[in-house]
């Protein structure tokens, strides 16, 4: 029997996913807490849910892309929310949040006779527009395989970590290694700098050596201004200065960086190098402006 998809939370990278849904040729209802968000996603093939209850109303499965937990458990446990929802029987959460939360949300949510999965991603806005991202999976087997044909139509690789929370730890691993990698680049272009060199030379220099990256690459083309602009940041702080237009615009770093530092200190795994970028980050977030009164 054909199944219908839902999509919550059309963000950056929720947008382009749920669209990427839409194309495949999937039947699917989507709903944004701000409306004007849901047009460009319908006008791609989707329908426009009027609330959260009336998605998980017409929806078997229910996809979120969320970034705070205070979100999900208005739109999942709220007085109107999926967990209550006649017909939705799974939830896939795209979003990164710490393992235990995601456990825990999974067993209220189990009382309702309803199932989760965790399947954070990787790849950024590029890389769910192009149906390329690297997709965690964490829960049970036989849930991703219910899920599968709407995941795919966004992702490049899909892989089943294990048990419930397993896929954001994964996502956890992800961070360690593209934060580690924002401080190693920016450090270099600082190095680079200092020495008189003009800095945007040494990533056209580097293009196909053994220091190459993902990271190198999207810096080197700016394909991602945003990001571009969080290594200048950073190289900026090695030489004494905080952009003051970049203060409190780390706030998704910060979030994911502190889910990681938790997991490995419950762990026992030292993380000497996160706790730079945890103090680097912190340093950003508390130079914001004070808010007016």
């Amino acid at each position: 029997m054909a199944q219908t998809f839902g999509y919550i939370g059309l963000g950056d990278i929720g947008a382009p996913m749920a669209a990427r849904i839409a194309q495949g040729g999937l039947d699917l209802v989507v709903w944004n807490r701000t409306a004007a968000k849901m047009q460009p996603v319908v006008a791609k093939g989707a329908r426009a849910g009027g609330s959260v209850l009336e998605v998980g109303s017409q929806a078997d499965v229910v996809f979120l892309c969320l970034d705070s937990i205070e979100a999900v458990e208005s739109v999942v446990f709220g007085p109107e929310g999926l967990a209550v929802a006649p017909r939705v029987r799974l939830i896939v959460d795209n979003s990164t949040f710490p393992p235990h939360t995601t456990r825990a949300w999974a067993e209220r949510l189990a009382a309702s006779g309803k199932r989760w999965l965790d399947a954070p991603v990787s790849g950024g806005r590029i890389g769910a527009e192009a149906g390329t991202l690297a997709v965690f999976i964490g829960g049970a087997a036989e849930d991703l395989e219910v899920a599968r044909p709407a995941i795919a139509t966004y992702a490049g690789k899909i892989t089943h970590m294990g048990e419930l929370g397993a896929g954001q730890v994964t996502k956890a691993c992800n961070q360690i290694i593209n934060f580690g990698t924002w401080l190693s680049i920016a450090e270099a272009l600082n190095v680079a700098e200092r020495f008189g060199l003009d800095k945007k030379l040494v990533p056209q220099a580097l293009e196909g050596g053994l220091a190459d990256s993902t990271w190198l690459k999207v810096y080197r083309t700016a394909a991602a201004p945003d990001l571009t602009r969080t290594i200048d940041a950073i190289a900026a702080f090695y030489q004494g200065r905080v952009d003051p237009s970049y203060a409190g615009n780390m706030y998704i770093a910060l979030k994911d960086v502190s889910m990681a530092m938790d997991i490995g200190r419950q762990n026992g795994a030292p993380m000497p190098v996160m706790g730079l970028f945890e103090n680097l980050v912190r340093t950003f977030h508390y130079q914001r402006p004070a808010p007016e009164t």
